[in-house]
This record gives structure tokens, C-alpha cells and sequence, in this order.
């Protein structure tokens, strides 16, 4: 039954959709807030909630004229007289800061599409920002420390390995031992899209070294 009071006393007819966004100019909730008594105990609920506001579509006249400042300044300052104001120009925006939640909803849910020097402006919440304790802040356990490059010290426990020997490959070296000097080698056969790979060994003399002349290889006809 308290249900159904609650909507008797809300009228459809003080809530009007913008046409811009399909958003409420009036809130049901921000409405009923303000009919009851007690309203700082229920603001005091809504301390998890923005209380910016961030401007955007400004036009570029407002940040170079004083007077446009002020107007906009003052057209903020209807929710509240309590408020700052942090001008971006080279954002093209402005951030509305107000003492508590309910103002910044009022201004985000009035001025949104305002039309302001020839400039239909947006009004968008700001994230809140959550405070951190520094009594929670922590450095990394010691093994997730050797992670970072270069690290800070090994884990406890850690040991450097040796090194094993080199590795040799006695097919490689079969390979080469059976070069023979002055004759010409083919790695690899050609196919019908690649050139054979050939290898040419170069015959020197001691006295007079002789520098041969590789042939360049022949691409296959296609």
C-alpha cells in the first residue's frame, strides 16, 4: 500500500524527456528528495556519487571572453553557490565542481543541450575519484619483484645454472669436410619456381692467390 502512495504522489507530468538524449529533465528520485524533511541525511547517502560536472561543445569564443566566462560561470552557480570551476581550454572543456551530489545531477540533468552563445553545450558526470590509503599500499612480494627488468634481487633460493657445452653438429662438419677445392657443390635441387642453390669452392696458391669469379646463378624459365 506505502508503494502505491509513493506513486500518487510523483506525476508523470512534471517529468519531460529531452528530445537531444531521451533523458529526464526532473528525476523522479532527486523530486521526492526534495519534498522530505530530513534531506542532508539522505544527501549524505549519495557521497559515492559524482559531484562534477565536465562540459564539453563549448564554443571557442566563451574561453578568450571574460563576460562569456562568467555567464556560463553564473548559469552553473543556479544549483549552487558553493562551486568551483577548472577552465581546459586546450580541451575546449570546463569541469564544474559542486559540494554534493544532488547539485551535480540538477546542472547535469538542466544544462544538458543548453544552448549558449550559438553552441548547444554537454554536461557529463565526472568519475569519481576513490581515495587510497597509503596504509594499503604495499610493495610486491619478492617473487613477483624478480619480474621487473632489471630486477631487484633474485627470489630467496635462486641459484645461476651452468651453462651447457657447445653443441656440435658432426653432420655440419661432415659437410664441409667433403668440399673438395675447385669443384662446384649443390645444396639444394632446383624446382620449377626456384633456382638450384650451388656452392663454388675457390682454389688459392700460396705464391700467387687466385680470386674466383662466382657465376651468378641462372633463374629457372617459367
Amino acid at each position: 500500500m506505502a508503494h502505491k502512495e509513493d506513486e500518487d504522489s510523483f506525476r508523470e507530468d512534471d517529468v519531460y524527456i529531452n528530445a537531444e538524449d531521451g533523458m529526464p529533465n526532473v528525476h523522479p528520485n532527486i523530486a521526492n528528495l526534495e519534498q522530505e524533511s530530513d534531506v542532508q541525511d539522505e544527501v549524505d547517502n549519495f557521497d559515492d556519487l559524482p559531484k562534477s560536472v565536465i562540459v564539453t561543445n563549448i564554443h571557442s569564443d566563451v574561453f578568450a571572453d571574460e563576460k562569456l566566462k562568467k555567464g556560463m560561470e553564473d548559469l552553473f552557480r543556479t544549483f549552487s553557490d558553493n562551486i568551483t570551476f577548472q577552465w581546459l581550454r586546450s580541451f575546449k572543456r570546463l569541469r564544474v565542481n559542486y559540494d554534493s551530489p544532488l547539485a551535480a545531477a540538477n546542472a547535469r540533468v538542466q544544462l544538458h543541450q543548453y544552448q549558449f552563445h550559438n553552441s548547444p553545450i554537454n554536461c557529463y558526470f565526472a568519475q569519481p575519484v576513490t581515495p587510497v590509503s597509503i596504509k594499503n599500499l604495499k610493495p610486491p612480494a619478492p617473487v613477483k619483484q624478480f619480474l621487473i627488468s632489471p630486477p631487484s634481487s633474485p627470489p630467496v633460493g635462486w641459484e645461476p645454472r651452468e651453462e651447457n657445452e657447445p653443441l656440435v653438429n658432426h653432420d655440419l662438419l661432415a659437410a664441409l669436410a667433403s668440399l673438395a677445392p675447385g669443384e662446384s657443390h649443390e645444396l639444394h635441387a632446383p624446382t620449377p619456381t626456384q633456382p638450384a642453390i650451388i656452392v663454388h669452392t675457390a682454389v688459392t696458391s700460396e705464391q700467387s692467390p687466385i680470386v674466383a669469379k662466382i657465376p651468378h646463378t641462372r633463374c629457372p624459365d617459367y
